[in-house]
């Protein structure tokens, strides 16, 4: 190795910033830019970590698949990752193509010597998706004794569970007894992959807690390259910002269908879109997109994960509604009583409105308002009709309000959703409501207007 200078160990008396947690990558390149430490940098990134990185191969690859590698000697592998050490330590590691036992005794003896009881994801690349080779010899052995005994979660796809266990892994049964058998190595957890599997694919996730199995489908044709380094950093970076085991895969995989949604064609394969588009603005507008749900949180860059009946951000816990204009006011009457609702969320979060909502993509104003009575009051609606019209400023702009009358209904009021509380109130004792058109939809209510 050569060494130019002394590392900076100290902070030359700036004050400390706190950053984002920071995930040390382990692997090789990627020219193509879809796997490898590419991948990995881009999903730690995404995920709203910092990726340092130590070089264990370089690697003569493309979309298409893998035509040779040079490694990294060990001793470099291992200087690299103990000055990412120097600079403070890494809230998590991820380990991926390493080449050669001598690489995997390296990395073994930095995890033990200063990351120990820092978590480990141990991706056992062997062989690329493609079918091309990434080690010089058998590295089964010394990954299995080496890395695996120290791994918060190991990745392995089904050839790679063949190779660590010695079993056969062509189908759902073989996939849960191979995935305990690495367990039993000392892992805390296993993540076996089934996208090679035959028909649909299916992931298990093994831990000391029981297991649990992840249906998937082919969301475009043909293999993507780069998803196993994608999941496997995906991981990483959510252990980093402390969750566990389950939640990092449980989102993790929710990201890496994102990712694969968003893949794109070279000439020779297929590489994921590890992030949103950010070019320059298309020719043609498409006026549909603004209700479509995007997949990073519009506040702080965190993972919005479909959660329902709204997604909601996996960091911050932002709430995203998908599509503010237009929306539906509900008048539900029981004689001189209107059903009132109080706020669960912001804006105006405690304070009294009617029911109500935005409407869908795809819906027509009569099926918002029988699918938001559903889900704000747990009432089917039996016969709705069109009161009128009314609008609203909002952060949104003027928002157009179908306001419906429910006239009749099925069921007990119980409030869901965005609301805490039903109560049934005298249209004369009705408060102030949150929103300025429900207050003039109550006032001519009054009149006997509507």
């Amino acid at each position: 190795m050569h060494s130019h200078r002394k590392p900076n160990t100290q902070n030359s008396g700036k004050p400390i910033v706190p950053g984002a947690p920071v995930v040390l990558l382990v692997g090789g390149t990627d020219p193509s830019g879809g796997a490898g430490l590419a991948a990995d940098l881009k999903s730690a990134a995404a995920l709203g970590t910092h990726g340092c990185i130590a070089v264990t191969a370089i690697t003569v690859q493309n979309s298409g698949g893998v035509t040779g590698w040079t490694p990294v000697d060990p001793a470099e592998i291992a200087a690299q990752m103990m000055a990412t050490c120097d600079d403070g330590l890494p809230s998590a590691v991820k380990t991926g193509m390493l080449g050669s036992r001598d690489a995997v005794q390296a990395v073994a003896r930095v995890l033990e010597d200063r990351l120990s009881g820092i978590p480990v994801v141990v991706d056992p690349v062997m062989v690329a998706g493609s079918g091309d080779g990434l080690a010089e010899e058998s590295l089964e052995d010394s990954i299995r004794e080496l890395l695996i005994p120290s791994a918060k979660l190991v990745t392995p796809n089904l050839d790679e569970a063949e190779a660590l266990t010695g079993m056969e892994v062509r189908d759902r049964k073989q996939m849960e007894k191979a995935a305990t058998a690495i367990l039993d190595l000392g892992a805390q957890g296993v993540l076996l992959k089934g996208g090679h599997l035959h028909g649909r694919p299916w992931d298990i996730l093994v831990t000391e807690g029981g297991r649990r199995w992840f249906p998937g489908e082919r969301i475009i044709p043909g293999k993507v390259h780069g998803t196993g380094c994608t999941l496997a950093s995906s991981c990483a970076s959510l252990l980093a910002w402390g969750y566990s085991i389950e939640d990092s895969v449980v989102l993790a995989l929710q990201y890496l269908r994102g990712a694969i949604a968003s893949s794109f064609s070279r000439k020779l394969g297929i590489l994921p879109g590890h992030f949103p588009f950010r070019g320059p603005e298309p020719p043609a507008k498409n006026g549909t997109s603004f209700y479509r749900t995007p997949r990073f949180c519009p506040s702080c860059g965190g993972t919005l994960a479909a959660s329902i009946p709204h997604p909601s951000c996996s960091r911050c816990g932002l709430v995203f509604y998908r599509n503010p204009l237009p929306a539906v006011i509900l008048v539900l009457r029981k004689g001189k009583n209107l059903l009132v609702a109080r706020r669960a969320l912001p804006p105006a979060v405690g304070e009294h409105c009617l029911p109500g909502g935005f409407i869908d993509l795809g819906e027509s104003p009569e099926e918002a308002a029988a699918r938001e009575l559903l889900e704000e009051t747990g009432l089917k609606a039996e016969s709705i009709r069109l009161l009128g019209a009314e609008r609203d400023a909002t952060d949104y702009g003027s928002v157009v309000l179908y306001i419906y009358e429910v006239e009749s209904w099925e069921g007990e009021p119980h409030p869901s959703d965005d609301v805490s509380e039903l109560e049934w109130m005298n249209v004369e004792d009705i408060p102030p409501l949150a929103f300025r058109a429900h207050d003039r939809v109550v006032a001519q209510i009054r009149k006997g207007v509507m």
